[in-house]
């Protein structure tokens, strides 16, 4: 298993924040939760859609809507109940809407406890950088502020941020086979069973971290998967989510600053130096 301390240690150490020019990233994304606006529906999504955003903003789609997350850190909230949680609704959920720009490379999506900015990869795109994405995200985010004010909303009211980066490690790049997956990750250790005839052929982990102060926390998700499901390629699935309050003392854009931080330190310390090398790391 990874040794949780070693990465905490890697992560409140303030070196010079790692940089990659081919890192392995698919999706970013940035989110602000907040309270639920009481006077919001898929009706109000298309108007700010249609009247806030501009024409290169030019399709959308609905999408089930995403559950709250709150980072607690009492003992008994470590703990996730068995089972599905019950929520007892006086009216119809309001639906995720999904905004996405000409190019497919962003995508804003809004509902009644969310505003979030995703950049995607396609064949031909280039990563851009959180430092290129955060004033991106403020543009947009500025102008749902207003239209949630001219809603006759209440003012957001924010209480986490959150920060994702997918990754995808294709096969055939950095590994071949199961039994290379540590030449990657070589903190991981594989358990290798002795039974004859018994090969590793599938594997997945989550770990989670507290962030110095209990400022947040980063999920770490760990996958085997084919690409589109079914006979698509394999590939490695990382996927690192930092999440924490929004308070007195940090704010989502403070916030967003630990996360990207926390996740980037975090990436670099769990993969290996010829990873880096093919990733181009250049400090």
């Amino acid at each position: 298993m990874y040794h949780a301390l070693h990465i905490l240690n890697k992560i409140m150490i303030k070196t010079p924040l790692p940089k990659f020019d081919l890192p392995p990233v698919i999706e970013t994304v940035l989110s602000a939760q907040f309270s639920p606006l009481p006077n919001f529906s898929n009706a109000h999504a298309g108007w700010f859609w249609k009247s806030y955003l501009n024409e290169v903003w030019d399709h959308a789609v609905a999408a089930p809507r995403l559950d709250d997350h709150f980072e607690k850190f009492s003992e008994e909230s470590m703990w996730i109940p068995e089972g599905g949680r019950f929520m007892l609704q006086t009216q119809p959920a309001v639906d995720r809407l999904q905004i996405i720009r000409s190019d497919n490379l962003r995508m804003i999506q809004c509902q009644n406890t969310r505003f979030v900015y995703n950049w995607r990869k396609l064949e031909d795109g280039d990563y851009p950088s959180y430092e290129k994405l955060l004033p991106e995200f403020k543009e947009n985010f500025d102008k749902y502020q207003k239209f949630v004010s001219d809603s006759k909303n209440p003012e957001i009211k924010l209480n986490q941020w959150e920060v994702t980066y997918v990754n995808h490690i294709p096969k055939g790049e950095l590994w071949d086979q199961a039994t290379d997956w540590q030449k990657i990750l070589p903190g991981f250790g594989v358990i290798a069973p002795s039974v004859e005839g018994q090969t590793l052929d599938n594997f997945r982990g989550v770990w989670s971290f507290a962030l110095d102060g209990n400022k947040g926390r980063i999920h770490i998700d760990l996958r085997h998967v084919r690409v589109g499901g079914g006979s698509g390629p394999e590939a490695l699935l990382l996927q690192l989510t930092a999440r924490g309050a929004v308070n007195k003392d940090v704010d989502l854009y403070s916030g967003f600053d630990i996360g990207h931080e926390a996740i980037v330190r975090t990436f670099a310390d769990m993969t290996s130096k010829e990873c880096h090398t093919k990733w181009k790391r250049g400090m």
